[in-house]
């Protein structure tokens, strides 16, 4: 079989939807997927290609989305979806750093006339950064024969290494309009702002078409090499201390706190002072209506949750909804500000998750915001006391998580546990808002920190935690729950 537009339309109606349903970057949880068609497809080489399909979700006219999916060409000449180690990934690596643009697969002509325009419908524009050369000082072309790895990390995209370890490949399987921010702000913060703190951008991919415009579908960058997830490396090294005999030192164990602390401030420096062109990312003073719609949003996200966690557990949701006028006193703060806020671009799903441990150092990754988002709300200016309040929220997790593995593997409660996780958990934020609050005055940034819209931003954002565990993960809800009981003990109305 020919790879040819038909034959890859012929492949994208064959997929089993059940099966594009469940995997980990089909945003569309929970909806019928009812037919798939395709969109453009774009040839990598004479065996792999990448195709734009349209999902209709529910029954009826329903709604469509977009998926990046990518196919190759398997020994028989049938042309079958790509898994990661068959090709596809690499091709496009290579197609990045050599910059070429790739026209989609034209249609059939009609009745032996030529279709007007066809095969100009969409391209495929792909284009190498100046940081490419770092990472990989081969030729170009010489990516399409090296091995693709998994990265093992559960994610909402692709991401792939390549080159031996030298890069990483980003694939964004829902296909957006726009600018990804991860894109963007990975190409400021490493090209233009030289922040030490990201992988190097090494090039990027994005789809133009007709009937969607331009769509960022990949991102090429510096892999960090034996690096450790911060969650898990945190998690497990608290759990380390609470089962270790005598007590442990409260400071030692929460240096990696104050380390945190500094990099976003770095972070946040890095964002708040954007080239004079890009003045749609100048920090400014939040309007009215802003401090309005996160008001909203946090109520939204309450009675959301309420919701959600109500499938699962209701009797969790009974004492959510118990504790909901408490929790929109703590929200409704987003108004009551005398001084109107900073915003500016921020990672906008900032916690340990995202945050890699290096030998040289720590990296923040995955600018994309919340996925499920429209791309240019993902784009907005926004308070950089939402990465603050996502931290936090983070540490506190961690720390519970800790204890939690500790005791599963002691057989129970730990008696004479060697970390005070409660104490960790209140030293750790201290020395977070410590060392991010001086390393802002170090740079030269203008301060950020309001403790009480910090804590709308925590009460807030521990709601969205209760929606996505009953969504998502329900044997997560313990993190929210502890967490919200946390800070409801800890704050006044």
């Amino acid at each position: 079989m020919s790879l040819d537009r038909a034959a890859v339309a012929a492949a994208v109606r064959g997929l089993d939807l059940d099966a594009l349903a469940r995997e980990r970057w089909f945003a569309a949880k929970g909806d019928v997927v009812t037919s798939a068609r395709l969109a453009h497809a774009f040839a990598l080489s004479a065996q792999e290609v990448l195709a734009l399909v349209d999902v209709r979700l529910g029954e009826g006219e329903g709604r469509l989305e977009r998926y990046l999916v990518p196919f190759t060409t398997s020994a028989d000449g049938a042309v079958v979806p790509a898994g990661v180690g068959d090709g596809a990934w690499r091709s496009l690596a290579a197609a990045i750093a050599q910059g070429r643009t790739i026209p989609a697969l034209g249609r059939e002509p009609a009745d032996g006339a030529a279709a007007k325009g066809a095969g100009v419908d969409a391209a495929l524009v792909c284009r190498p950064s100046p940081g490419l050369a770092d990472s990989w000082p081969g030729p170009p072309a010489r990516l399409a024969e090296e091995d693709e790895a998994p990265l093992g990390r559960d994610q909402s995209n692709t991401s792939v290494v390549l080159g031996g370890g030298a890069l990483l490949l980003k694939a964004y399987r829902r296909v957006q309009p726009g600018l990804n921010p991860d894109l963007e702000l990975t190409a400021f913060l490493s090209e233009e702002a030289a922040f030490p703190g990201v992988p190097r951008l090494a090039g990027w991919a994005e789809a133009v078409t007709r009937d969607g415009g331009a769509a960022t579908i990949a991102m090429l960058q510096a892999y960090v090499g034996h690096a450790a997830d911060a969650y898990e490396a945190t998690a497990e090294r608290l759990a380390a201390l609470v089962a270790a005999p005598g007590t442990v030192s409260l400071e030692w164990a929460t240096e990696i706190a104050e380390d945190l602390g500094v990099l976003v401030a770095g972070l946040h420096a890095a964002l708040a002072s954007p080239p004079r062109e890009a003045a749609e990312m100048a920090p400014r003073a939040a309007t009215r209506d802003e401090l309005k719609a996160w008001r909203f949003e946090a109520h939204r996200r309450l009675n959301r949750a309420i919701a959600d966690v109500a499938a699962v557990d209701p009797e969790l949701a009974d004492e959510l909804r118990d504790s909901g006028a408490h929790i929109a006193a703590r929200a409704s703060r987003f108004e009551a500000v005398v001084t109107p806020p900073l915003v500016m671009r921020i990672h906008a799903d900032l916690h340990l998750g995202q945050i890699l441990v290096a030998d040289d150092g720590y990296r923040v990754v995955d600018f994309e915001g919340e996925p499920l988002r429209p791309v240019e709300e993902r784009r907005r200016l926004d308070s950089p006391l939402r990465d603050v309040a996502s931290m936090l929220r983070s540490l506190d997790h961690v720390a519970r998580s800790a204890r939690r593995r500790a005791e599963r593997r002691s057989g129970g409660p730990i008696e004479r546990p060697g970390l005070d996780v409660e104490a960790w958990i209140e030293r750790a934020r201290a020395r977070f808002l410590g060392a991010y609050a001086a390393g802002l005055r170090h740079a030269g940034a203008p301060p950020m920190l309001d403790l009480d819209l910090l804590d709308a931003f925590e009460v807030a954002k521990e709601c969205y935690e209760f929606s996505y565990a009953a969504t998502v993960l329900p044997s997560w809800l313990w993190a929210p729950r502890d967490g919200m009981r946390w800070l409801l003990a800890h704050g006044e109305d």
